[in-house]
This record gives structure tokens, sequence and C-alpha cells, in this order.
């Protein structure tokens, strides 16, 4: 596949520039806002080269998502107070290997709040309060990578 054919490496491209753009990024990965709507505290934790799975990531790339996630889940817990954090992986829709982490909202839990998110439900999104979210998340993230790196170097 070329990167002109997949809407993340597509995107990553543009979040180069954008804003608020990455909210980390590795040599391998990148966070950003959710990528389809702006629901507050959810994130997508994407490879920056494309690949379309886990099977296709190289050890390194698998190596660091673990600790990557926990310092992604700690960074949503601590900044949004949520006391669950939901990750999932479709690559249904799109074919590129990423992550989506975030919180539940206080109406909508579990199978009730992912079905909602996956059909975009604009009752989740938040513009302003995602903005706001994101600027806390980009702050806590470098801080936990810097000391996740620290950890396991």
């Amino acid at each position: 596949m070329t990167v002109g054919a997949c809407v993340l490496c597509d995107r990553a491209a543009g979040l180069d520039a954008a804003d608020p753009g990455w909210l980390l990024r590795t040599d391998s990965w990148g966070v950003s806002m959710h990528p389809a709507m702006p629901v507050p505290g959810w994130v997508a934790v994407q490879t920056l080269r494309h690949t379309e799975g886990l099977s296709d990531t190289s050890r390194s790339e698998a190596a660091e998502l673990g600790p990557l996630l926990s310092a992604v889940s700690a960074s949503v817990t601590r900044v949004t107070g949520s006391q669950k954090v939901y990750t999932y992986s479709l690559g249904e829709g799109c074919p590129h290997t990423h992550v989506l982490v975030g919180p539940p909202s206080a109406e909508l839990r579990g199978a009730a709040f992912i079905t909602a998110l996956l059909g975009r439900d604009p009752s989740l999104a938040d513009q302003a309060t995602a903005d706001r979210t994101a600027i806390e998340l980009t702050g806590d993230l470098s801080s936990r990578y810097l000391q996740m790196k620290g950890d396991i170097t």
C-alpha cells in the first residue's frame, strides 16, 4: 500500500505541522487526538511507518508498544480522572496499526460506549474540552515517556 492510499499515513504527515499535532512522537510511534472526532481524553497510538497490524511491526516497534501504552493509559487516567481506560484496535475501517485509548463517559460505559464511539455519536464530541485535555496529556506524556525510557534502557 502506498502512503497516499492510507488515511492514517496521510494524517500523520499533516500532524507534523498541525495544531495540536502529535501529543507525543517517538522514533516508531505517534500519539495524537482521536482521529475521527474530538472525544475528550481519547487518543490514537499509531506506527509512524505504514504497517497493517501488530504482526507487521518490527521487533523494536513491538518492544516499545507495551511500555508506551502503559504510559498513555497512566496519563489518560491522571489527566481525565477516570478510573477506567479503554483500549481497542480493530483495523477494519483503517488498515494501519493503531490502538485507540481513552476513558468512558459518565453516561455510557462498556459496550454501549464503544458502540457510540465507533458510530461517531456526536454527543461524545466536545472540541474545547478535547483540546484542553490534549494539551494536558502532551505534558504528562512527555514526562512519563522520558521516565519510561530511563527505566527500559
